[in-house]
């Protein structure tokens, strides 16, 4: 048997065990569940197997489950399309178009090679070190994972392409992909805007208690330990894994694509005054109170104005729209899961087979991470952070925690995702090639679960340490 064929027969496997678990949802008899959150948790299941394994495409899968929705009488056909009015879609469609631009001026070139002397300076662990920290401080500056990895991943191709321009070293991609895409999500949610579900977890909080989560706040609670600790260790676990299997880097030589002593052309001079441009109003959006969306739509805008603009109008069909789907998806899983009252099951049974904290107030605050996790692994966690903060908030009050440090508890289970799906900017980075699902998968499992392992337990301990708790 052929590896070829070999592959065709697990992607055939993967998808018959999808299947299997969408008739289970719809006819298995499963007593302890209602009919619909059985066949609500069996669409889940067909969407999270072939998300997971890839046996078919992201797209065509994602697709599939919109069609099933409406079918299964689990959502109207106006509610499972919705989600295409969102902010959130068009927000991941403005990351696109600047993503496209950078390549479509050749700007990400002469990103990569004016990056070049400081990322790799003839060190391998200062690469995936300085690719890391790159993405921690585009945390500050830009309020969405997903446009970030969109904006990053074309420079790390092109850096890359600079290094290795024969490809002789298959890990290089794979390295300098993992470090983008875990330096800026890993470490970007321990800033309040750097990820969807801090926001939504401050958004249910001044929901439910009227308190405000700060800025400022939720870097002192999260930026020591969730920033530097863990970029650190994703450094380690990237570099352990890969990096050490890099061959040694070189200076390029210089090349008449890139030369840097020209001047940037009018298309890249009007690409960076763009992206400059956006990165000042995402940075401050407190003092404009512009929407993230608001400002990326913008910058399309200006992007494909007539005469002045940087990007053909039709070169905006190289957009991947498809992969809106799959957010739409994600929105619809999220919604299913929640009307048919198995969210509020879930959170309910994991609280009360977890042991009683009885009065340890390092217990209370690690009971409640613990009790959000199970639901990370069925939806995306800024729906997760939707779904479990409210009912957590209660927990945490009964048990004599304040709202904050109870909310703070389920931001640390927000802030980890053990697989792509359960995060767009990972599904992203899938999307340019450049890391298989395998590995990326790996990286994020270790990550995840020595941050719960090791960081959060430590996380609780320096509050303490701090009198936050």
């Amino acid at each position: 048997m052929t590896a070829g064929t070999a592959n065709l027969n697990g992607q055939a496997g993967w998808i018959v065990v999808a299947l299997g678990c969408l008739g289970l949802g719809w006819w298995g008899p499963v007593p302890e569940l209602s009919d619909g959150e059985q066949l609500a948790l069996g669409v889940t299941l067909f969407a999270l197997i072939l998300w997971t394994t890839q046996a078919v495409s992201v797209e065509s899968s994602s697709f599939t489950i919109l069609l099933l929705l409406p079918l299964t009488g689990l959502l109207s056909f106006a509610d499972t399309f919705a989600p295409f009015a969102e902010p959130t879609i068009w927000l991941v469609f403005a990351g696109m178009v600047l993503s496209l631009l950078l390549t479509e001026t050749g700007l990400e070139l002469r990103l990569a090679h004016t990056a070049l002397p400081w990322l790799a300076g003839g060190s391998r662990l200062r690469l995936l070190a300085g690719l890391h920290l790159l993405g921690l401080a585009a945390a500050f500056l830009v309020p969405s994972g997903l446009v970030r990895v969109l904006l990053l991943m074309p420079v790390g191709i092109a850096l890359c392409q600079a290094l290795d321009p024969d490809r002789r070293d298959p890990v290089l991609p794979v390295a300098v992909s993992l470090s983008i895409v875990c330096g800026t999500y890993y470490g970007g949610c321990a800033v309040l805007t750097g990820a969807v579900p801090n926001l939504v977890v401050a958004g249910q909080l001044e929901g439910e208690t009227g308190q405000i989560v700060y800025w400022g706040e939720w870097i002192l609670w999260m930026f020591p330990v969730v920033g530097l600790l863990r970029t650190a260790m994703s450094i380690v676990v990237i570099w352990s894994i890969w990096g050490r299997r890099l061959q040694l880097l070189r200076q390029p030589p210089k090349t008449d694509s890139v030369d840097p002593e020209s001047g940037l052309s009018a298309d890249q001079r009007n690409t960076l005054l763009l992206l400059l441009l956006g990165i000042g109003l995402w940075a401050t959006d407190v003092l404009h109170g512009q929407a993230p969306v608001s400002v990326g739509l913008g910058l399309v805008f200006f992007a494909i104005l007539p005469r002045w603009g940087p990007l053909p109008v039709r070169r905006l069909r190289h957009v991947n729209f498809p992969f809106f789907f799959y957010i739409a998806a994600l929105f619809g899983i999220g919604a299913i899961l929640d009307i048919t009252g198995f969210n509020s099951r879930m959170v309910q049974a994991v609280i009360s087979a977890l042991p009683a904290a009885d009065g340890d107030w390092f217990a209370q605050h690690m009971r409640l991470t613990l009790a959000t996790l199970p639901l990370d692994f069925l939806m995306d966690i800024a729906a997760v952070a939707a779904v479990a903060t409210p009912s957590l908030l209660v927990v945490g009050t009964d048990a004599g925690l304040t709202p904050l440090a109870s909310a703070m508890s389920v931001a640390m289970a927000t802030t980890v995702a053990f697989l792509p799906y359960q995060a767009a900017p990972f599904m992203v980075a899938l999307g340019f090639g450049t890391v298989r699902a395998r590995d990326l998968s790996f990286a994020m499992l270790l990550i995840s679960t020595l941050s719960i392992l090791i960081l959060c337990p430590l996380n609780i301990l320096y509050w303490r340490a701090l009198g936050l708790i």
